[in-house]
């Protein structure tokens, strides 16, 4: 079985109505991994957006990371795919002639600060933040008090061979500067907002 730990493997009693702030999914749902290899294996998976990797719980209340995440070809949790891009996992939202993915970042406010720090990656995080990660906190149910996590899409679009962030409508355009024109007249007639996904979904579709 190719599920292997890579962290530190944390029991988590049980919690009644935890609110999973920092994972993708409310609970942890039935799952299959699809390695590139073509071997597959179940699990029930959930994504950590705070520490970037997928988990799965390896038995009741034990919840590890996927080992080698580059092996994996899809993740499949419930109707939504996921594949692995630099370390971590997109989101495949839309399969038009240019595929959307989004990718899960996190703004973290710690205890007792009022500053938040953008998560881009762990080695950017504070010293708190990292810390928490490395004792294996990020993989508990529940962060620990005072902690509070802002998710935040950051979208883009598999084209000629490569991922290009399409954020904003600029961004959009630079990556296909030919679709200019509809683009702009697309945006205005539906009024699309990057920070609603479905906006963005409905855009790219129109594209094709």
């Amino acid at each position: 079985m190719l599920l292997l730990c890579c962290m530190v493997c944390m029991r988590v009693h049980a919690q009644e109505a935890v609110a999973l702030s920092h994972y993708v999914f409310p609970a942890f749902s039935k799952g299959k991994v699809q390695q590139k290899n073509g071997s597959t294996d179940d699990a029930m998976l959930n994504y950590n957006v705070l520490s970037k990797e997928m988990v799965f719980e390896s038995a009741p209340a034990h919840y590890l990371a996927l080992a080698n995440p580059e092996k994996a070809d899809t993740v499949f949790i419930l109707d939504r795919k996921f594949v692995p891009v630099s370390n971590e996992f997109y989101e495949l939202l839309a399969t038009s002639a240019w595929p959307l993915f989004v990718q899960y970042n996190c703004t973290i406010k710690e205890p007792g600060n009022d500053i938040g720090y953008g998560m881009s990656s762990v080695t950017t995080a504070s010293p708190a933040v990292k810390s928490l990660i490395q004792s294996g906190g990020a993989y508990s149910l529940k962060l620990p008090d005072g902690f509070q996590v802002v998710v935040t899409d950051v979208f883009w679009i598999f084209k000629d061979g490569k991922f290009q962030k399409v954020n904003s409508i600029k961004q959009l355009i630079a990556a296909a500067p030919d679709k200019k024109e509809k683009i702009n007249e697309l945006a205005k007639k539906n009024n699309t907002s990057f920070t609603k996904r479905q906006d963005v979904i409905d855009l790219i579709k129109q594209l094709e």
